[in-house]
């Protein structure tokens, strides 16, 4: 099981690809998640009207249509939204489903030094399994 997380940027769908050209070479099942922070309602204008949207399912469904977009085999292929920090998530659904694998982007990474502060080395740090840092800049 490989787990990549989304947040509906380029650079996370850029690591999304990679982790499904990994879990496509390996044979492995892949899990594409979208961290959120708190579940609120948003109100948002869509074609002169206003409507409310959860934060929790619109990561949902950023977290779908990313899987969708990215996967050659939908059958090998879930996704899901889980409240918390982006690093946080990213451990515990790779505890959760026993993964062999956390793909992150290196989003803003450029030395080791701030690395530590940042997803992927937050990720690094606590991960239960191997860890794929994929360039994404």
């Amino acid at each position: 099981m490989i787990i990549v997380g989304v947040d509906g940027n380029e650079p996370s769908e850029r690591a999304a690809r990679t982790a499904a050209d990994l879990a496509q070479a390996t044979g492995a099942r892949l899990h594409v998640v979208c961290a959120y922070p708190r579940n609120e309602v948003a109100e948002v204008e869509d074609a002169g009207r206003m409507q409310r949207i959860s934060i929790a399912e619109e990561s949902a469904r950023i977290a779908a249509e990313v899987a969708g977009r990215i996967t050659r085999d939908p059958s090998r292929t879930t996704s899901s939204a889980t409240r918390g920090r982006p690093a946080e998530v990213l451990v515990a659904e790779a505890e959760r489903l026993s993964a062999d694998l956390i793909v992150v982007g290196n989003k803003r990474v450029q030395s080791l030094v701030r690395a530590l502060g940042t997803v992927a080395g937050a990720v690094a740090a606590h991960a239960p399994c191997d860890v794929y840092v994929a360039y994404t800049n």
